[in-house]
């Protein structure tokens, strides 16, 4: 079985070969429920003032999905939005697509709320990983 422990060392041991930071700018669970916000919230933990910034100035959007649970308690959700628990942006030294894509899911997303989906914007559609 691999913990979530061992894909963080595996990140954490990838890092200088292909620096990565991210950003939360929508926290839709503080939205429906209130309680504390993630917003600003950066990662991973090994990323710098530098490349924190980068990503909020250059960063790609992406999105967060839990199975649904988010929505549980929502008579009407815009079929656009269920599932959604977090929107961010991304910054990376690599191309897009490749392995650091998933950092968000794996830092934050799937540890601290059960993500199990991370989607990028192209164009005006939503495609997931």
């Amino acid at each position: 079985m691999v913990s979530m422990a061992m894909i963080a060392a595996e990140r954490a041991a990838q890092w200088d070969d292909s620096p990565y930071a991210w950003v939360i700018t929508r926290d839709r669970a503080h939205e429906l429920r209130g309680g504390e916000s993630e917003i600003g919230t950066a990662g991973p933990k090994k990323a710098t003032d530098e490349t924190v910034e980068r990503a909020r100035t250059e960063g790609r959007p992406w999105r967060m999905l839990d199975e649904g649970d988010v929505d549980c308690d929502q008579a009407d959700v815009d079929a656009d939005e269920r599932g959604v628990v977090y929107e961010g942006l991304i910054w990376t030294a690599g191309e897009p697509g490749g392995e650091e894509d998933f950092g968000p899911l794996y830092d934050f997303g799937t540890p601290n709320y059960g993500c199990v989906e991370i989607q990028y914007r192209e164009g005006d559609r939503w495609v997931s990983l």
